[in-house]
């Protein structure tokens, strides 16, 4: 026992270690004061990644990103964002980067913009694996297109035949696991091996305990080169050789023991795995199955006693799993997928056969494709009926059930997950009464809460989105968010539409509630905003407006003691990670003509994108921001991703010079359906395509989330049912 602490002691040293000498090399000194001033430099760096282009990223149609390894003037870890469509994975280039801070808990310490042509330093040359994996993309055949994606996905961890509705209904049923290689498939190959090397004759070798254990982790190293070094696998693969090497020495080892000693050896030689998504969902799916499952199957041997060994088992190891990696699931997405539990259950026989033969099939595809073509063929037969589960299930109401957002949401999770984990190690009768008593407790809030809010069946926004374009018909309401803080600016005209997008985010407090101007489509909803939420400040155009809508909205206001401030050009504050700045108008509006030219428009920055509020703001107004612009475009502005709220709801009173210097690289319009007004305007249209800049529109969408992933923007949109870029 004192072994294995030191051991384990030993290990959590390493990591630090680890992590505290490779942060202080990939995210030096140098490096911080480049990005934190968002210099120009002449780099070298290297594509790890194929560069990636996608609309909905948000980079503009013309605009590619890649994860990059910088080799001087520093050596570090990030993302280039550029004209990379002639570039190549493994090849390395020089050239002008502008530096922007890259992203918080990961080894993404860079953003950089391609400021210049490229010059090629090194060819890309092709490896072994991408030669094997390019052969069997090339004879992959399947019954369906997305079925043929499936067996790709899960031989070999190619994604990219997969098509995104498909990964969105796997989403929607946390089926994500079965697009790619995961540990499953990592176990069963490695099984296979182990029980087939004793059964081999090669003349007079002998299979020894240690030859077969060096073959199997020859085996176990190659698949994983194969599929990609993801964590899910890295983790499947140290804790299998672990046991293995156990079962070698001819000494026991628990499978807990196994995951915890892999885990760490993994956090070693990488640190930063303990932020990623896959790796934690990997660990924690696998303490449930390794303590959670026992617990359950025995209950449920005792309790339905009717049910058969093996489905009672599957429903188990199915369930375990997703309470333990529920909390962080929760970070992901909101609220629970409610047909989960049966979607796994009815997937999961096909995915061992489907393993199997794509196995198979990447040795035929290079000795003979023709029979591979057949055995991918085959292979697509038992992928076909897991899209019909997703399918199926994805059609039935509420396939997201109703949970707490937020840090409370993650607290009650995490709560439940520990008590069950507690329940299954506890054997005095009383201890497990109190433990029992807890998680039903959680249930229970859970429930009441959820009486009272109703069941939340939107699934269109990621669980970490930033700003969100509520469809509020013919008006704007635009919601930003950043470190637990929230910006409301406008709230559209109908109370009832806005009150119904905040609930759906999960927004409860509104830091600060911009009004524009009081055009009705923009204030009239404020009874739907502000009704069972708290508001701590108001702030309001300071363009003299004497309208009734303008009176009713100060009303609601002051009836509620929320504090207000006018909007004045220069006006500065902080929402979380952002910095605001109001752009215009001016104090008292006296270059304003009407409202829309006197209402409220905002620059909101940050290190990783900033956004442009507009309003109504009109061409002539556009015009003043123009001539004002050395107070507020600066080199950050220009070197960081831009979203701009398009003006007026796309009309054609633009100023597009502006918008040609702001160059933004998404743009959103807050527009009505088959609105009389012609809005968005076809000049306003074309002027935003003829920069590349991709285009949401609440009209074809509906609400519109925007939230970071790993390559950029990733946006989900209500119309579309939560289908993400």
């Amino acid at each position: 026992m004192k072994f294995r602490l030191l051991v384990l002691t030993l290990l959590v040293i390493a990591i630090g270690l680890s992590f505290t000498t490779k942060l202080a090399h990939l995210n030096s000194a140098e490096l911080v004061s480049s990005t934190t001033n968002f210099e120009t430099l002449n780099a070298e760096y290297c594509l790890e990644t194929e560069p990636a282009v996608s609309k909905t990223k948000g980079f503009g149609a013309q605009s590619f990103t890649a994860k990059a390894s910088l080799i001087s003037p520093f050596e570090s870890n990030g993302l280039i964002i550029g004209n990379l469509s002639q570039q190549q994975r493994g090849a390395c280039y020089r050239a002008q980067l502008r530096l922007s801070p890259g992203f918080e808990n990961s080894k993404i310490f860079f953003v950089a913009k391609l400021k210049s042509l490229p010059g090629r330093t090194k060819k890309a040359s092709e490896s072994k694996v991408d030669f094997i994996r390019a052969k069997f993309l090339d004879v992959i055949n399947g019954i369906t297109p997305d079925a043929a994606g499936l067996v790709a996905g899960l031989s070999i961890g190619e994604t990219s035949r997969i098509s995104p509705e498909l990964i969105e209904r796997f989403r929607l049923l946390s089926l994500t696991h079965l697009t790619a290689v995961s540990g499953t498939n990592c176990a069963i190959v490695l099984g296979m091996v182990w029980l087939i090397l004793p059964r081999l004759r090669m003349g007079r070798l002998v299979i020894t305990r240690w030859l077969r254990l060096g073959l199997a982790a020859g085996t176990l190293l190659g698949y994983v080169a194969l599929v990609g070094f993801q964590s899910s696998v890295l983790r499947a693969g140290a804790m299998t050789f672990a046991v293995l090497l156990a079962k070698t020495l001819g000494r026991h080892i628990q499978a807990i023991s196994a995951l915890l000693v892999a885990a760490l050896f993994l956090l070693v030689f990488d640190p930063w795995l303990i932020f990623d998504y896959g790796f934690l969902l990997s660990v924690l799916a696998c303490v449930g199955i390794l303590i959670l499952a026992p617990l359950l199957a025995a209950w449920l041997k005792f309790r339905v006693s009717w049910l058969p060994i093996w489905v009672s088992l599957a429903l188990s190891v199915s369930l375990s799993a997703q309470v333990l990696c529920f909390p962080v699931l929760l970070l992901l997405q909101p609220g629970f997928s409610t047909y989960s539990v049966l979607a796994n259950l009815l997937a999961e026989p096909f995915v061992a056969p489907i393993t199997v033969i794509g196995i198979f099939s990447v040795v035929a595809s290079l000795v003979f494709p023709p029979l591979a073509r057949v055995l991918t063929f085959s292979a697509s037969l038992f992928a076909q009926p897991i899209l019909w589960v997703a399918d199926l299930l994805t059609t039935l109401p509420y396939v997201t059930g109703y949970w707490p957002s937020g840090s409370l949401g993650v607290i009650l999770a995490t709560t439940l997950a520990v008590g069950l984990l507690v329940l299954a190690k506890l054997r005095h009768a009383r201890s497990r009464g109190l433990v029992t008593a807890g998680c039903l407790l959680v249930v229970l809030l859970v429930l009441a809460w959820g009486s009272v809010t109703g069941i939340r069946s939107a699934t269109w926004a990621r669980a970490d989105w930033f700003m969100v374009s509520c469809d509020v018909g013919q008006g704007d309401a635009t919601v930003i968010r950043s470190r637990g803080k929230i910006a409301l600016v406008d709230v559209g005209r109908d109370p009832e539409l806005i009150d119904r997008c905040l609930h759906q985010i999960g927004v409860t407090k509104i830091d600060l509630l911009v009004l524009t101007h009081f055009d009705l489509d923009h204030v009239a909803g404020l009874s739907g905003a502000l009704a069972n939420r708290q508001i701590e400040t108001a702030m309001l155009t300071s363009f003299v407006d004497d309208r009734p809508g303008a009176e009713i909205a100060k009303r609601e206001l002051d009836d509620l003691k929320i504090s207000t401030i006018q909007a004045e050009t220069g006006l500065m504050g902080e929402l979380g990670g952002f910095k605001w700045q109001v752009l215009s108008p001016h104090r008292g509006a006296p270059e304003a003509e009407d409202s829309n030219d006197g209402s409220v428009t905002m620059l909101w920055r940050s290190s990783q994108v900033d956004l442009i509020t507009l309003a109504d703001l009109g061409e002539k107004g556009q015009m003043r921001l123009a001539a004002e612009s050395a107070s507020w475009i600066d080199s950050q502005l220009l070197s960081v991703p831009l979203i701009m709220k398009v003006s007026h709801h796309g009309s054609a009173d633009q100023y597009p010079e502006l918008i040609e210097a702001l160059n933004p690289m998404l743009a959103t319009v807050s527009v009505g359906r088959g609105n009389s007004y012609g809005h968005p305007t076809k000049r306003t249209l074309e002027l935003l395509a003829a920069i590349n800049c991709t285009v949401a529109r609440t009209d074809e969408h509906g609400s519109i989330a925007v939230a970071f992933d790993a390559d950029g923007f990733a946006l989900g949109f209500e119309g579309e049912q939560g289908k993400t870029g």
